[in-house]
């Protein structure tokens, strides 16, 4: 009788992982239950369980030697070895029994997310993000050689050996699966799946099965025919295992529909009903040598299934996986505006970049949360928790509710009269700037909207009050949950005092001793202190070397050599210019200049030693006389916010120094033009600017000043006060147009600036407000420059 999944019932669930089992296979060379199972981890570990009794293992070994999370394990029983593949780009090939990595494969360029043994002994392949495989040869010295399998357009996410004909095989995310020989030259393509080939099996007679995201599996004959798909699972296919025990064309498979599979390759069936798990997302499988089904999930639990009574777990524990499925499958009739969260997507699309700078997505979690992502700065980063993921809809939860996630306001704001209204979703304590700002960028509408947006939200939001929105310095990795290196990322409004800086989390503006900033000189002042002239430059002095250091390596990692990848020690040589007194070592000069070839989306680490490195005249003058620097620097300020940031703080810090002075004033009114098309900024950018502004009129002060300078930075100053809202920049600001007001050009500064009626408005207002300690500062420079209009 054919056997079928019918038969298999819970045998025991290994706990031991924080996050998601991405991976499990089984090993050793005892025959049924003495062979190890070997469970890897987003937790960045591996996991060795050695059996105790029929159905108990116990974790024997951890090994954690990967940098980041595991992707792939294969167990190679020739060698005895155990390779771990990792989102690190790396490859550990450790003994059976060792604790520590025999070797360690490097050489991908990004996350290796496929391994199988080789042809010979001793080898390997393994796939990668990096759109290569590589067949890797171990000798018994230690020597590596490889061969490099190139072909595929996008990541190769499967790979197998067909030993008979002495063949490799790969399929990737163009949805090709080629075959190849052992020199690395192309023999076949085999086209058919309709989206990402996850997982491969050579069967007897030349033939081949595979599975991908289509949510098919496909039986190839050995003219590379596709002759027959087995369909039933409803999302992704992620993995798929030969359960040699009962057969040589049974085949497990596993995927995103929550569900367990067994199939007959040969007549297409599916054998017995699926084993629903109490979690999204089955990432893996692997069949043991007595039948037994391994699997690992997003839960962080491994679970092995047994079709032998005595090696199945006890009434009770049977009941309590029963009812953890049952209360899963409730969670998958949620919905979240009429969004089933069985379509949304779990945390494996974010490993798929972004396609706009801004761009949104709404991600299922373990845990049954809906969470929001946006791709910033070359990277998703959470938003925050999508409210109503709980079946709530627009008439029960009291919201309105846009793209699954709940608003005070969704408005639709006509553009054209021949195209459908856009929706504007718009929260009560929003600045209204920086949501129509949002609104312009993911519609690709013109800067020139964002008064006419923002004030429309304003008129039809009753005026809500504008309150300090949530910093998002609480950014996290989706995988790890850990925190990252984001520059610009706090939030702020006039009048309040939480703004975050994005490397040490310190507050930009506090009369408060115990929160003052680390990164910017505020300068506190009492009422008998003078606000202008100002005779010292500000500049922008902290940094957390070690965090910009890892985000450079992480991005030098995504990057070919042709792109501009470079060697750590080139990257170590570079952070050194960040020191207080760096050494001039045309080395790091040298690399610091290629770095600023790398692509925008990854500049902004760069930036940030750049901004340090121009604080010392000496470095400032050897890059810009041999390499003209600024060329690179000065574009960025019409990129991405953090390019801004850090481009408006390097030129403040520059401006401290002659040779920069002098540099910046030849190119002034280009620079100018460039700041004054910010129209929107974090606290953080709003400071920078000013204070870049409040360097130049330094230099006017300290010497004889230029009516067209006056003039130039003038209207820079009046552009950002049209939208600045962050305390300490309106201080800066003041400063500095205080300072203008010193010069021979004085009188026609005062003309520029009365003349516009919102900066003057403002000034009243700031300076009319009670003077508590976090506007005492601000008051006290709104008198003094009122007094001089």
């Amino acid at each position: 009788m054919e056997p079928t999944l019918d038969h298999y019932k819970i045998s025991c669930e290994l706990l031991g992982h924080s996050l998601d089992v991405r991976a499990v296979a089984a090993g050793g060379n005892a025959e049924g239950a003495g062979q190890i199972i070997v469970s890897g981890s987003r937790d960045k570990s591996t996991k060795l369980w050695k059996p105790i009794s029929g159905n108990e293992y116990i974790e024997s070994v951890t090994l954690q030697d990967h940098k980041n999370f595991i992707s792939y394990i294969c167990y190679l029983e020739s060698e005895q070895w155990i390779c771990t593949a990792s989102n690190d780009a790396t490859i550990c090939v450790y003994q059976h029994d060792a604790f520590v990595p025999l070797i360690t494969l490097k050489g991908h360029e990004s996350t290796v997310c496929a391994l199988a043994g080789g042809l010979q002994a001793r080898s390997i392949i393994s796939g990668s993000w990096d759109k290569t495989a590589r067949v890797w040869l171990i000798s018994e010295t230690g020597d590596v050689t490889f061969v490099t399998l190139q072909g595929h357009e996008a990541a190769v996410w499967a790979v197998a050996t067909e030993s008979a004909q002495q063949k490799y095989i790969t399929g990737g995310a163009d949805k090709c699966i080629y075959y190849w020989n052992a020199r690395g030259e192309k023999l076949r393509l085999l086209k058919g799946h309709t989206d990402c080939v996850r997982g491969l099996i050579p069967l007897p007679a030349n033939s081949l099965l595979s599975c991908g995201n289509d949510a098919v599996l496909r039986f190839w004959n050995e003219d590379g025919e596709c002759v027959r798909e087995l369909n039933g699972h409803t999302n992704y296919i992620y993995a798929i295992a030969r359960n040699q025990a009962l057969g040589e064309h049974i085949v497990v498979s596993c995927g995103e529909d929550s569900t367990l599979r067994m199939w007959n390759v040969i007549t297409g069936d599916q054998l017995g009903a699926p084993i629903l798990h109490p979690a999204i997302s089955v990432w893996s499988v692997a069949c043991l040598r007595n039948g037994d089904i391994v699997t690992g999930c997003s839960d962080g639990v491994v679970r092995v299934f047994s079709q032998d009574p005595a090696r199945q777990a006890t009434e009770s524990v049977r009941a309590s996986f029963e009812m953890a499925v049952n209360t899963h499958k409730a969670q998958l009739s949620e919905d979240i505006g009429g969004v089933k969260k069985t379509d949304l997507p779990g945390p494996e699309a974010l490993l798929s970049n972004g396609t706009r700078e801004g761009q949104t997505k709404m991600v299922r979690h373990v845990d049954g949360s809906v969470k929001c992502y946006s791709w910033e700065l070359g990277k998703w980063s959470l938003v925050g928790d999508v409210t109503g993921a709980t079946g709530g809809t627009q008439e029960t939860s009291g919201k309105k509710l846009h793209e699954g996630k709940e608003y005070d306001y969704v408005f639709n704001v006509d553009i054209s009269d021949t195209e459908p209204p856009i929706k504007l979703p718009y929260n009560r304590g929003e600045d209204p700037w920086q949501a129509a700002q949002q609104f312009i960028h993911r519609n690709n509408l013109p800067q020139a909207y964002l008064d006419q947006v923002a004030n429309f939200i304003v008129k039809n939001s009753e005026s809500a009050p504008v309150v300090a929105t949530q910093s998002t310095a609480g950014y996290q990795d989706p995988f790890t949950g850990g925190s990252r290196y984001v520059p610009g990322s706090s939030s702020s409004n006039v009048g309040g005092s939480g703004n975050m800086d994005p490397f040490t989390g310190s507050s930009s503006y506090s009369t408060s001793s115990s929160q003052r900033p680390s990164n910017i000189d505020v300068n506190f002042v009492s009422a008998s202190d003078k606000h202008f002239p100002v005779s010292t430059y500000r500049t922008f002095d902290t940094c957390d070397a070690n965090k910009v250091l890892e985000k450079m390596k992480e991005f030098n990692n995504k990057l070919t050599s042709a792109e501009g990848k470079v060697g750590d020690e080139l990257l170590l040589a570079v952070i050194r210019l960040t020191d207080k007194s760096p050494e001039v070592d045309p080395t790091a000069l040298e690399a610091l200049l290629l770095l600023l070839k790398w692509p925008p989306g990854m500049l902004f680490p760069v930036l940030d030693v750049v901004r340090l490195a121009v604080r010392h005249e000496a470095i400032f003058s050897l890059l810009h006389n041999s390499h003209n620097f600024l060329s690179s620097v000065i574009p960025q300020l019409s990129g991405a916010a953090a390019n801004q940031l850090m481009v408006c703080r390097c030129l403040a810090n520059a401006l401290t120094h002659r040779s920069g002075r002098q540099q910046l004033e030849t190119q002034l009114p280009h620079i100018v033009e460039l700041v004054s098309g910010i129209r929107a900024g974090s606290p953080n950018l709003q400071i920078a600017i000013a204070t870049f502004y409040l360097n130049l009129t330094i230099s006017q002060t300290l010497s004889v000043a230029q009516s067209e300078v006056c003039h130039v930075v003038t209207s820079g100053l009046l552009e950002l006060l049209k939208w600045a809202k962050d305390l300490e920049a309106w201080y800066r600001a003041m400063q500095a147009i205080g300072n203008l007001t010193t010069t021979p050009c004085g009188q026609e500064v005062i003309a520029l600036v009365v003349s516009v009626d919102h900066v003057m408005d403002k000034l009243r207002e700031l300076t009319n407000t009670p003077q508590d300690e976090n506007f005492a500062k601000v008051n006290m420079v709104g008198q003094a420059l009122l007094a001089v209009f």
